[in-house]
């Protein structure tokens, strides 16, 4: 797809996470304006990945919190697209709700809650980015249904975000993500749990042990994983792509993400 001009600003938030900095690198590198909405605002230097170090001085860092507009509202003026890339898999885990809240406002264990982080702060984004005149898209990094055991609650708030924004598509072009584990060798505790995934495909796919894994829990693992950077690319190319809308499955995701 062709290169965008500065004209067009990309409102990522979470651009200081695994995915939101690929998602940002990945903008950049098409000349987009990028804005990125986290708790602390720029990454500290620990936390930038390679090889999106390089760019990351090409962005716009915003303090703010996902849930008081009052936060970011100014600096939406003037984007063209959303990217929402946070959320918890774990409730009160140690990620809590990095890279959505201003400090000590939703910095407690009681905050870190399915409801508020995976879709309260969806949804607080979307109304305040239907208000901007000139928005056209936004994407929400959802999940597919995977993880066996995982408490029911992880993919329902995500699927409460979804309807909202699918309810709302005739004021902004939703485009729902629905990735697997996503892995990448700059993270590297990533790389044997892919490993992982991959072999329990085969085994699931290729054997006769697959046919017994099919009636348990476990069948909904059999998918495959993704890579961070073809996440990042599938995201980056649906806002630029009009007709794409709606749920995109790991197929789509992998069909989108192959290159521009």
């Amino acid at each position: 797809m062709a290169a965008k001009t500065s004209a067009h600003r990309l409102f990522v938030v979470g651009g200081t996470g695994f995915v939101g900095q690929a998602v940002c690198h990945n903008a950049l590198s098409r000349g987009w304006e990028v804005v990125s909405l986290s708790r602390h605002g720029a990454p500290a230097r620990s936390a930038i990945i390679p090889p999106v170090a390089d760019t990351n001085k090409g962005i716009q860092w915003v303090r703010g919190d996902a849930l008081k507009p009052e936060t970011y509202k100014h600096h939406l003026s003037g984007c063209t697209a959303v990217v929402h890339s946070v959320g918890v898999l774990m409730e009160n885990s140690y990620k809590k709700l990095v890279s959505i809240g201003s400090s000590g406002a939703v910095s407690s264990q009681e905050a870190a809650t399915y409801e508020k982080a995976n879709r309260d702060t969806a949804l607080s984004v979307a109304r305040a980015a239907r208000e901007v005149p000139g928005m056209d898209a936004f994407a929400y990094m959802s999940a597919s249904d995977v993880l066996p055991f995982l408490d029911s609650r992880y993919i329902s708030t995500k699927r409460e975000a979804e309807n909202d924004l699918i309810e709302h598509r005739d004021q902004m072009r939703p485009i729902i993500l629905r990735p697997g584990f996503i892995y990448s060798s700059s993270r590297p505790i990533t790389m044997p749990i892919a490993a992982s995934v991959k072999a329990f495909n085969a085994v699931f796919h290729q054997t006769p042990l697959g046919c017994v894994l099919k009636h348990t829990p476990f069948a909904k693992a059999a998918s495959p994983a993704l890579r961070r950077d073809v996440l990042a690319n599938a995201i980056v190319n649906a806002i630029e792509d009009p007709n794409v809308s709606g749920i995109l499955s790991i197929s789509d995701i992998e069909r989108l993400g192959g290159g521009r």
